[in-house]
């Protein structure tokens, strides 16, 4: 849902796919699905602000019925499985508008490949993959020119009288 709406919202990196000239867009037969899907975006899935989602606060009796906590809960109805249905049309449809809209481009690069060497090809850079801790992970990261990717990796301290193999590295 986020990744299908994702392209037809503002970006300071590229334009949305909606506003591309020369690309036919969304289909007229489903631009009533792309509008629901979008508003069920923003308002469910984004922002909780629908009907759809629910917070409750829930008291916790004991046998005597006194309350000795409380706590939060939500109820969330999902997307209506007739809706997905043709959010699944929707999404196939925008697949071939994206596929046609990006066979130019596909194309000149096909072109310039051909004109390279494999030891040419072979000097290119490659993306940078960074391994860090998860204690070392912010949110505050954005994409650089460098194509790179952070794996982080969880380290587990070992109890007292635990035994355990020397890689403390997990996947």
């Amino acid at each position: 849902m986020t990744a299908y709406i994702r392209p037809f919202i503002e970006s300071s990196v590229r334009a949305r796919l909606d506003e591309i000239s020369g690309i036919p867009g969304i289909p007229p037969a489903l631009r009533p699905v792309h509008d629901v899907i979008r508003k069920y975006r923003n308002t469910t899935i984004a922002h909780s602000q629908s009907t759809l989602v629910m917070p409750l606060p829930v008291a916790i009796l004991d046998p005597s019925g006194q309350a000795v906590d409380v706590m939060g809960i939500s109820l969330i109805h999902p997307l209506p499985c007739a809706i997905a249905h043709q959010l699944s049309r929707l999404i196939s449809a925008m697949e071939d508008v994206v596929s046609q809209a990006t066979q130019p481009v596909k194309e000149r690069l096909l072109a310039r490949l051909k004109e390279e060497t494999p030891e040419s090809i072979s000097g290119w850079q490659q993306p940078d993959v960074i391994h860090q801790l998860d204690s070392d992970f912010t949110a505050n990261s954005t994409r650089k020119q460098t194509p790179r990717f952070t794996l982080y990796w969880h380290l587990e301290e070992q109890l007292p009288g635990e035994e355990r193999p020397q890689e403390d590295l997990r996947r």
